[in-house]
């Protein structure tokens, strides 16, 4: 991965709607150089997806929270397939440590809230965290594009 590749990282990373002829006045490439590095990039999984990022209170789940799940000594893979189908669990961690797995959910009240943790009781002890607020947003590290 060269300059160039990593110049285009950090600009899909910025804004992943932008246009490969933007794109290539950014990082001083023609177009068809560029379209063919993002490309290549998709194609040995360095570029995985393109995302909208969704305020989740505004689509009606004001309460996030962070869930540490101790599994019990049930088959773990049997607790990570219980987790994957509910729909409150946004995304999970497996994680190093006591806890095991580490839960973000996204839910509308505290009564579903509590309804959740007690779904996830039966795997294991929990410890969950109101999140309150995202000081620092998703993002990957800084990219070092010498120039």
């Amino acid at each position: 991965m060269d300059r160039f590749d990593k110049k285009i990282l950090a600009a899909l990373h910025e804004n992943a709607r932008i246009r490969f002829t933007e794109l290539a006045r950014h990082v001083n490439l023609s177009a068809p150089a560029v379209a063919d590095r993002v490309e290549k990039l998709e194609r040995a999984g360095v570029i995985r997806g393109y995302h909208a990022t969704i305020d989740l209170g505004k689509l009606g789940y004001p309460i996030q929270c962070l869930i540490e799940l101790t599994v019990k000594h049930l088959d773990y893979f049997s607790v990570v397939e219980q987790v994957r189908g509910m729909p409150e669990i946004v995304e999970c961690f497996s994680v190093t440590g006591t806890s095991g797995l580490t839960i973000k959910a996204a839910v509308d009240t505290m009564a579903t809230l509590q309804e959740l943790i007690a779904r996830l009781m039966q795997f294991g002890d929990t410890k969950t965290s109101i999140v309150i607020d995202v000081p620092v947003a998703p993002r990957i590290p800084e990219i070092h594009a010498e120039d």
